[in-house]
């Protein structure tokens, strides 16, 4: 069979071995001359299994010879000294395409560890505010699908509302916080780019007052002035972008994955809690409030034994170094309650609906 490298026709031929490989069209009048190839021009390229498939470096590129007649290919074996030549597919080929293929990868995965944290820092910088709220709100379909329902009271989303409204006057976010109430067993809050921040059932049970809670949150308001929610949102997305070129996978299931592990551990680098937890501390002094509720609150969750249950800090345990740090210093409550007793109960009682 043979293309012309002009046209998808297939054409049967009859080859004569002279001076030069000349193919003929059999169907033709008097065996019209097709094309003449150079025993040194001919070259061995991909064909299907059982055939010889041939191209010249003098033909057309898309120029195809295929044999299949094995007393012909041996003919053609004989009289083509390049055959596995420049232009054509040997067995030297395979190396050099195992050599690329592993700097690929290596150059990937250079990326991953060493390009993507760089580039994700560096874009947090210069990402104007309001790109977050279009991130936010995509993650939020996700974190919705994997914790359910929210909690809807209006007394007690009146007090959800007006504890991060305190917080916010001292935490001066350029992006006002918007908070959420899920139900779920998980103990656990985190905030997501946009100033989403949520709050798990599970966490609310164990919280036993107003400053425990708020501590927490002031800590997740930490993450969201740090911007480290988006942060981490670009690199980990990143990431698993690169992971999927590397493994085939162009779907892009694998960000999809990783957001998920994102939403799901809700956990950030250890000098990111730190410095979440110094604002944290600064957010409750400037209200006259404790800072080390907030303490108390996470070792009760980590103390429960439940191990089956993630929690705010199952990556990153409250060290004695972050316990040192919330009770250094720390005041005794001389501003106002952040909110009232009744308040604290509707909020309470928010989820047992």
């Amino acid at each position: 069979m043979f293309f012309d490298g002009r046209s998808s026709r297939r054409r049967t031929v009859a080859l004569t071995f002279g001076d030069q490989l000349l193919i003929a069209e059999t169907d033709a009048p008097a065996g019209r001359s097709l094309a003449s190839w150079p025993y040194n021009a001919i070259r061995r390229v991909d064909g299907a299994e059982g055939a010889l498939r041939l191209a010249c470096t003098t033909a057309p590129p898309l120029a195809r010879l295929e044999l299949r007649d094995p007393a012909i290919r041996a003919d053609i074996l004989r009289r083509c000294p390049a055959l596995d030549g420049p232009g054509g597919v040997s067995a030297v080929s395979v190396p050099r395409i195992v050599s690329a293929s592993l700097a690929a990868a290596a150059a990937i995965l250079a990326m991953v560890w060493f390009g993507m944290p760089f580039l994700a820092d560096r874009l947090t910088v210069v990402l104007p505010y309001a790109w977050e709220k279009p991130l936010g709100d995509a993650v939020d379909t996700r974190v919705r699908a994997l914790f359910g329902a929210e909690c809807e009271d209006p007394d007690g989303d009146a007090a959800l509302h007006k504890l991060v409204g305190r917080l916010q006057e001292a935490a001066r976010l350029p992006i006002a916080p918007e908070p959420v109430l899920l139900r779920s067993k998980v103990p656990n809050a985190f905030a997501l780019p946009g100033g989403r921040v949520y709050v798990l059932s599970g966490l609310l049970d164990r919280a036993q007052s107003p400053d425990e809670l708020a501590a927490v949150l002031s800590h997740e308001l930490g993450h969201v002035a740090h911007r480290d929610g988006l942060r981490r949102l670009l690199r980990e997305g990143g990431t698993s972008f690169l992971v999927g070129l590397l493994f085939g996978d162009v779907t892009g299931s694998g960000v999809v994955l990783m957001t998920g592990r994102l939403v799901l551990s809700a956990s950030h680098s250890r000098a990111a809690e730190t410095a979440a937890d110094a604002f944290a501390v600064k957010v409750m002094h400037s209200l006259g409030r404790p800072a080390t509720p907030m303490g108390a609150l996470l070792q009760r969750i980590t103390g429960t034994g439940e191990d089956g249950i993630p929690s705010i800090l199952r990556d990153h345990p409250l060290t004695p170094d972050r316990m040192a740090m919330l009770e250094a210093d720390d005041i005794p409550a001389t501003g106002p309650a952040l909110l009232a007793a009744a308040e604290w109960q509707a909020l309470k009682r928010m989820c047992s609906g």
